[in-house]
């Protein structure tokens, strides 16, 4: 079975090994993050490894909509 991702991007890890990761995105996430950003201050914790979730972060917020990025260490 193959799994289609709607897009892949290339992690690079601290070690220097380098995937290609494939991520869905909900569909109208971009808007929304542009319609709350009006109202909220978006704060995004991840228990993520910061060089996987910020190239998602900045995938899905190309505008910088997100104002704090928090990551495991």
């Amino acid at each position: 079975m193959d799994l289609v991702s709607d897009v892949t991007l290339p992690i690079t890890f601290p070690t220097g090994e380098v995937i290609e990761a494939g991520i869905n995105i909900r569909p109208y996430c971009t808007e929304m993050l542009k319609e709350i950003s009006k109202f909220f201050e978006i704060i995004i914790f991840t228990a993520s490894h910061e060089c996987y979730a910020s190239k998602v972060i900045d995938h899905i917020d190309p505008e910088n909509y997100i104002s704090h990025r928090l990551f495991k260490d």
